[in-house]
């Protein structure tokens, strides 16, 4: 399911998508090969992905020629499968889930990032009728995960890891990029 809206104010411009994800299949396990070849059932879960997910995103354009532009993302964060860690069923792999446990049956940490830009164009020469396009230097400044939020990664979901239910990764922290851009 998707859902859209776009609305122009008189200087804001606002856009929202909203995506509801709920899939089934045996692509939520780890293995290639099903864990009990006489119930392909066992293998069936969810998939791997966020149930929700959110983006939207502001145009402003500010006195003196500014435009600031702000996004907002946020999902409930993605499924994972939880494994012993040991070859349980003895078919030499050592993916194999606890019983009962479905495939992609845990939910990893949420996300929610905020970033912003801000440029400002310098026109040599405009577009015939247009008061935003044309040859121009602009200067613009980018700030990715403007508040510096950890992103966790997917929890290990292998039950024998010291790392049973923790994250070891992140993505990236707050990113700064101040430029100058020469547009023709």
């Amino acid at each position: 399911l998707r859902l859209s809206v776009r609305r122009r104010f008189s200087v804001v411009n606002v856009s929202a998508n909203y995506q509801l994800q709920h899939g089934f299949g045996d692509s939520g396990g780890t293995v290639a090969q099903p864990t009990n070849s006489y119930d392909p059932r066992a293998d069936l879960g969810r998939i791997p992905i966020p149930l929700h997910n959110v983006n939207s995103t502001a145009n402003v354009r500010l006195p003196i020629g500014l435009f600031l532009t702000g996004s907002v993302r946020t999902n409930s964060g993605r499924y994972y499968t939880v494994t012993t860690g040991l070859d349980d069923n003895r078919d030499t792999n050592v993916t194999d889930r606890p019983p009962g446990v479905p495939p992609a049956s845990e939910r990893g940490p949420r996300y929610l990032n905020f970033d912003f830009n801000i440029s400002k164009a310098f026109f040599f020469r405009r577009t015939s009728g247009s008061a935003t396009s044309g040859t121009n230097l602009n200067v613009f400044a980018n700030m990715t995960n403007a508040f510096n939020r950890v992103h966790y990664g997917t929890p290990s979901g292998v039950m024998t890891s010291p790392n049973f239910g923790q994250s070891t990764s992140a993505q990236d922290p707050r990113e700064i990029e101040i430029g100058v851009r020469f547009q023709f």
